[in-house]
């Protein structure tokens, strides 16, 4: 058996018996004889199953003690596990304690291996429950991925190639990873290429934008909340890093993080558990990190600004983002399959580049990136009306053409163009994009996803 026992009990010879028969055979017994610490525990410990009397005061025979916690308990978490201990003639109180949602119940004297038997029944229902409900979380986390896809790596430059044998060499261990690199080069690409080589692949890639994240809610969308935890916390939720366990956590843009919140990292890396925010209970944390960022963290740490040890903990392995205008031929290919992308996407078959268009693909520095090209790609196949894409068309005003206008766009293609071109010039900044806009961020996060912007 493993697992937390809280055994209540205002007979000390009965505390004793439980004590030793089960400190052998579980994780951790404690034994009270007053029901009042009964929250103050729960509040502060992991406890996996509760044994509890049917009454607590001399002479006291109704029941109506053990009644009274047993609501209180399941009212503040319905998934607790409680097992009454009551004598025989209580039968049938112990009965009515199970149509208010005791798990079982315990008669005295009781048969120490039906009394084991019971309790290990109880032990593996509260560690189903347990993982229930982190595979739900793991559930939603999971569907909303499925639904947003993702680019695979493309490009065969000398450039790439290092980075692909850099990644096949780190992928079997649980090392840490800081991917580096200009805005736009696909340093998220390279953190689910390791995730999905590694021996977690069957398990979750949970990606946490630090950029977009603000301060006030950084906890709670990292460390997870209990009820009550705050005003609008009407139940409880587990963090991303909780819904990451087992698989890999992604943190980017992780040079954004403030020194306060570095150092809760830090002691998350150190420990391996985590708090959710309103309780005092540990939550076991076993995840692979992958961080990446486009500043100079060493930089940083000479200004004070970032941590050093932390530092150190991130970066076991560095893999470096090259940007576009160094990998030669990587811009044609990456741009002609973003145009086979979007072609399929807007149903528009039959497109391709003019000489002059791949004349500019190749040659232009792309100071955005891949992400920059990719968003060109997709405005030129949205608004041509031509089978050949032109200079103007990816670039208008550039590549020695002017911006041919063959129609208006329409509203709904201005809007995307307009939310495309904010989020490149705020470098993926969601917070800063939204401002820019005028409009509030779950308005921008659900026209995001109305348009497929990634």
């Amino acid at each position: 058996m493993q697992g937390n026992i809280l055994v209540v009990d205002d007979n000390s010879n009965v505390l004793s018996a439980l004590n030793q028969l089960l400190e052998d055979v579980s994780d951790h017994v404690t034994c009270i004889k007053q029901p009042d610490l009964i929250p103050g525990i729960l509040e502060t410990q992991q406890v996996d199953l509760i044994i509890m009397d049917m009454n607590f005061t001399r002479g006291a025979t109704d029941g109506k003690e053990g009644i009274g916690w047993l609501r209180r308990i399941l009212g503040d978490d319905p998934e607790t596990v409680v097992i009454m201990i009551t004598a025989y003639s209580e039968v049938d109180l112990a009965i009515e304690a199970i149509k208010c949602g005791a798990t079982d119940f315990i008669a005295k004297p009781w048969d120490n291996e039906k009394l084991l038997a019971t309790i290990r029944s109880g032990l593996l229902l509260s560690n189903s429950r347990f993982r229930i409900k982190q595979l739900e979380s793991k559930k939603d986390h999971l569907n909303t991925c499925l639904h947003s896809g993702h680019d695979r790596m493309q490009g065969k430059s000398p450039q790439m190639l290092a980075v692909y044998k850099t990644i096949a060499k780190v992928s079997s261990s649980d090392t840490n990873v800081l991917v580096l690199g200009e805005n736009g080069t696909g340093k998220e690409l390279i953190a689910r290429q390791i995730h999905q080589e590694s021996r977690r692949s069957g398990e979750v890639f949970v990606h946490v934008d630090l950029g977009s994240i603000s301060e006030s809610l950084f906890e709670s969308e990292l460390f997870g909340h209990t009820k009550g935890a705050f005003t609008d916390a009407k139940a409880d939720k587990a963090g991303r890093i909780e819904i990451a366990s087992g698989g890999t956590l992604f943190l980017d843009e992780i040079g954004n993080l403030s020194p306060e919140m570095q150092a809760k990292l830090l002691n998350v890396l150190q420990n391996r558990e985590i708090y959710r925010l309103g309780s005092n209970k540990p939550i076991s944390a076993d995840f692979r990190l992958i961080s990446a960022t486009n500043q100079d963290l060493r930089e940083l740490i000479r200004r004070k600004e970032f941590r050093e040890d932390l530092f150190y903990r991130i970066n076991t392995i560095e893999i470096t983002a090259p940007p576009l205008r160094e990998r030669g031929r990587d811009a044609l290919d990456l741009a002609q399959y973003f145009l086979e992308k979007h072609s399929e996407k807007y149903h528009k078959q039959g497109l391709g580049f003019s000489g002059q268009a791949l004349d500019l693909i190749r040659n232009h520095s792309w100071p955005g990136n891949v992400r920059q090209l990719q968003h060109s790609i997709e405005r030129a196949v949205l608004l041509t009306e031509e089978r050949l894409i032109e200079p103007g068309d990816i670039l208008p005003g550039e590549g020695g053409q002017k911006w041919k206008e063959v129609r208006r766009p329409t509203l709904l293609e201005l809007e995307l163009m307009t939310i495309r071109e904010s989020i490149l010039r705020n470098k993926g900044n969601l917070s800063k994009v939204a401002r820019e806009l005028g409009v509030a961020r779950s308005t921008l996060y659900n026209k995001m996803r109305s348009y497929d912007i990634q």
